[in-house]
């Protein structure tokens, strides 16, 4: 999966126009937004309709899902994962009558239990009989690990429905996370976790994620107190989470400053050190033994 970040048609962080593939020819159209169903102009389904939907469909009808993409249009989502979510709403809709309202709602309800999307989903009949699925996608930010598997998180730290082995899921990880593993679909509670995703986004923002492998969110007494993991596997401490600095630690800018000088002047976000604490006035080190 691409570290970098995503952009996707239809989230609400990176909103773009997605052309439509068929036109809407019939002039009865049905739509289920927000969990109710809505039926659109003069609405009532007439012998016409009914009889354009007996020759549209027959069995399940076909479904469209709008997957995300990245910026260059680049579906991110894994195949598997589409292909299974796709038959999920397909067994869903199995069965239903052609134009009306209740296989929509089904293929909605399907997609919003997934745990790939915010808010309610959006679904609508086209001219020919297709299901088209529109959602708000969550974006995969990182991974947590618990017992022996990574367990993949969005921006909200809400958990999506993947997980890996250790080391297989291509995402930085986080460890020691204080509460306990959600559900798939709910967010993963705690400060520490909340304080490591802020980090995550501060590094991120200021272009200093290339040389990170991951974050200790720290254990017992020292639960809270963050430690980089550089891909070299050098830790450099960090400390309490951005904006919630403890007294004597320095505040998150001047800490990233600290980064961008050691960077500058050695190529290595570590510095080539074996540790590095940044919390303080001074940069203590301990250097590699030969």
């Amino acid at each position: 999966m691409a570290k970098k970040k995503t952009k996707r048609k239809t989230t609400k962080r990176d909103p773009e126009t997605a052309e439509r593939n068929k036109r809407i020819a019939i002039g009865t159209s049905i739509v289920v937004l927000t969990g109710a169903v809505f039926v659109g102009g003069a609405m009532g389904v007439g012998e016409l309709d009914r009889a354009a939907a007996a020759t549209i469909v027959n069995g399940t009808p076909e479904i469209k899902i709008d997957w995300p993409t990245l910026s260059d249009g680049t579906i991110w989502m894994p195949l598997r994962e589409q292909e299974n979510l796709h038959k999920s709403i397909a067994r869903a809709i199995q069965g239903g009558k052609a134009l009306s309202a209740e296989p929509l709602r089904e293929a909605v309800l399907t997609l919003q239990g997934s745990g790939w999307v915010d808010g309610v989903p959006e679904a609508r009949w086209t001219s020919d009989g297709t299901i088209e699925l529109d959602a708000s996608w969550r974006i995969p930010a990182a991974v947590v690990r618990t017992g022996q598997r990574e367990i993949l998180i969005d921006w909200n730290r809400v958990v999506l429905p993947l997980d890996y082995a250790i080391g297989e899921s291509n995402q930085r990880f986080f460890t020691n996370v204080d509460a306990p593993l959600p559900r798939v679909g709910e967010q993963w509670l705690g400060t520490d976790l909340h304080d490591g995703i802020a980090l995550l986004r501060e590094l991120r923002k200021n272009g200093l994620l290339e040389q990170v492998d991951g974050f200790d969110l720290g254990s017992g007494a020292h639960s809270g107190s963050i430690t980089i993991i550089t891909t070299r596997g050098t830790e450099i401490y960090w400390g309490a989470g951005p904006g919630r600095e403890r007294p004597g630690e320095q505040v998150s800018s001047v800490k990233v400053q600290y980064l961008r000088e050691i960077y500058k002047r050695a190529g290595l976000l570590d510095g080539g050190m074996e540790y590095i604490d940044i919390r303080g006035d001074d940069i203590m080190v301990k250097k590699h033994s030969d």
